[in-house]
Order: C-alpha cells, then sequence, then structure tokens
C-alpha cells in the first residue's frame, strides 16, 4: 500500500528491505497533478472501471503494528502533562511579552510588535 494525500493506493512496486521488510517505490511518485486553478489533483477517480480497489479497514488495521493498539494510562498522562505544560507555558511568554493596550503612536517599533504578536 503507499499512502498518497489521505489515500492508501496499492501498487505492484515493492523492494525488499532488511529483516524482510517492504518498501514501497511508485513510478509516480514525484509526479504533482495539478487543475485549473493550481490546487492538488487526486490522481485517483473513483468512478473508473479501472480505478484500483482500496484497502478495508481490516487490512489497513492488520498492517499497523499491535504496539500501536496498546493502551497505556502512564503514557497517556505523560502527554496530558507534557501538553498542559507546552500550553501554560505559551500563554505565559505571550502575557510577558505582549500587551493588549494598543500602541498610541502606530508607526513605532512597540506598535510593529504588537501587530505582529496579536497577529
Amino acid at each position: 500500500f503507499y499512502l498518497h494525500q489521505d489515500l492508501f493506493i496499492r501498487t505492484n512496486h515493492n523492494t525488499t528491505m532488511g529483516k524482510g521488510g517492504q518498501s514501497v517505490q511508485p513510478s509516480s511518485r514525484n509526479e504533482i497533478k495539478s487543475g485549473k486553478d493550481g490546487h492538488w489533483v487526486s490522481p485517483y477517480n473513483p468512478l473508473d472501471p479501472k480505478a484500483p480497489e482500496l484497502p478495508s479497514k481490516g487490512e489497513i488495521k492488520a498492517v499497523i503494528p499491535k504496539e500501536c493498539f496498546e493502551r497505556s494510562y502512564m503514557h497517556s498522562m505523560y502527554f496530558v502533562a507534557r501538553d498542559t505544560v507546552m500550553a501554560v507555558g505559551c500563554v505565559y511568554i505571550a502575557h510577558q511579552t505582549l500587551s493588549t493596550d494598543v500602541p498610541t503612536d502606530l508607526l513605532s517599533v512597540d506598535a510593529l510588535k504588537w501587530f505582529v504578536g496579536w497577529n
């Protein structure tokens, strides 16, 4: 399977890696298609009769390592504590460095810092 812009697409371009692993080497990986407006266009068209069949949920779950499904209360609480500390730190830094008062002189360095900091 090859993950391309949130889609799993089956390919036949596998090469063997160490310890029996598989590496996907699609030939069209570097090709980026864009539409008329310049936005990315998916090469997958589900209405095309020649479109490759997408894998089922079971097939996707089967290729994910079993360790990813193990639950750990301590590991989860570590992430909660880490994210809380980082959020509190960001709020503290913003409180210490940014002022809520609009600068009186709009052509000053303080006005530039205020504008950049709050936007």
